[in-house]
């Protein structure tokens, strides 16, 4: 089971129609839900405080219910901010999505301050998107604990000062 660290970022969207705000993505209830406003690409943003391994994004999607609102493709960027982020992963669904998408990072876990998730085409031609909600999850804690006890085990400030550009 991989960790969710959803909670550990600040959430933010490109545009949002009245009442169907990000904060809808994390409340664990299918029924509500984020709607873009606006122009394509659609994107949901994340800003983590501190680096994160981010191994999969998931996102609820229901064409059911949202038919021409349901993204059709996703692209996932990662890196330290907006600007430097770079394509981890993109998808184009070849199924109608009901429920749980997995999106998994193609080359293993990112290290990344910022994650982009975007959506730039909706099914049926659709201009505005909705996601029911959406997760982000960090690497098995196996995985993590090898990482920690064997890649690079400093735990000096003076280390740290310099572990990361931002």
């Amino acid at each position: 089971m991989l960790p969710d660290i959803s909670s550990r970022g600040q959430w933010s969207v490109s545009s949002r129609k009245h009442s169907f705000d990000a904060h809808n993505l994390l409340d664990s209830n299918p029924s509500t839900f984020w709607q873009s406003d606006g122009r394509q690409p659609h994107h949901i943003s994340v800003h983590f405080t501190n680096r994160h391994h981010i191994h999969t994004v998931s996102l609820y999607l229901d064409v059911e219910k949202d038919e021409s609102y349901t993204p059709c493709k996703v692209c996932v960027f990662a890196g330290s901010s907006d600007r430097d982020a770079i394509l981890v992963r993109e998808e184009e669904l070849a199924q109608d999505p009901h429920g749980w998408v997995d999106f998994t990072l193609v080359d293993g876990p990112v290290w990344a301050h910022y994650l982009r998730i975007e959506l730039p085409l909706n099914y049926e031609n659709g201009r505005d998107a909705r996601v029911r909600m959406a997760r982000v999850l960090g690497p098995p804690a196996s995985e993590e604990k090898f990482r920690n006890e064997h890649i690079l085990p400093y735990t000096s400030v003076e280390f740290s000062t310099y572990d990361s550009f931002r």
